[in-house]
């Protein structure tokens, strides 16, 4: 199998407290991993580190062929390869993060223009194509505020499809919505994942989970509690750590 991304012994400490304790996790290429657990577990931040936008206080991120190791001075090399790192992976905010002056189309063209160097006239239908795929191209002269947090939120998917990423890691993508806008987004991710795409998904969305990962990670204070299969972990959970967490989420 073609690794996408390695994490070896990775640490994140924030003033004195330990957020992730040697995480260690391999993710496969056109694989749908799911990772989950109560709030303050250390999810959102390891999904962070794997990007760099929280520097880990120990360990080797590796995306694609890029690795970086942390604790080292940030030369020009090292910044290099973190942007290339960056590049390798689309990243979804529970937050939308679009640019309000722009509208979906820009916001969409933008990387490609600014960071890949593409000609405008290409970058555009691309953009068209990309906001096809996520049910907006009728919606693409419009600004964020036009839009519903659903549609924001297809926009930033879409926009991290622009960049063509190995992986795309999602940050609890649906917790910011009204629950009759969950499923058009989850329903996007459902459709990126039939087609190959490899995602990394921190969510409480549990029939998401269910219904999609291939692989589900379950954590706590900073460590990966368990790991395995959606049909393991949902009906046959080894830790009872898991099983109490799973018993809570049930009884919501």
């Amino acid at each position: 199998m073609e690794e996408v991304i390695k994490l070896q012994d990775i640490k994140k400490s924030f003033d004195q407290i330990t957020v992730l304790k040697d995480i260690n996790l391999t993710v496969n290429k056109r694989e749908v991993v799911v990772i989950m657990g109560p709030s303050g577990s250390g999810k959102s931040t390891l999904l962070r580190c794997m990007t760099f936008l929280e520097e880990p206080n120990g360990g080797i991120v590796k995306v694609g062929t890029k690795e970086v190791k942390s604790g080292l001075p940030l030369n020009k090399k090292r910044k290099t390869t973190i942007r290339e790192l960056r590049q390798n992976t689309g990243f979804v905010f529970q937050q939308f993060n679009l640019f309000p002056h722009k509208t979906a189309l820009e916001n969409v063209m933008e990387g490609p223009i600014v960071i890949k160097k593409m000609e405008r006239d290409k970058a555009k239908e691309k953009a068209i194509a990309l906001l096809t795929k996520v049910g907006l191209v009728d919606r693409m002269d419009h600004y964020p505020a036009k839009l519903s947090g659903g549609q924001q939120q297809r926009v930033a998917i879409a926009r991290a499809l622009s960049m063509e990423p190995m992986v795309m890691l999602y940050d609890e993508p649906t917790s910011a919505l009204d629950p009759e806008l969950v499923r058009e987004v989850l329903q996007v991710m459902k459709d990126l994942a039939k087609e190959g795409m490899t995602m990394i998904v921190v969510t409480h969305e549990m029939s998401f989970a269910r219904d999609v990962a291939d692989r589900i990670i379950f954590m706590d204070e900073g460590v990966i509690v368990e790991e395995g299969s959606s049909k393991q972990i949902f009906n046959n959970p080894r830790e009872e750590r898991t099983q109490r967490f799973l018993q809570d989420v049930n009884e919501q």
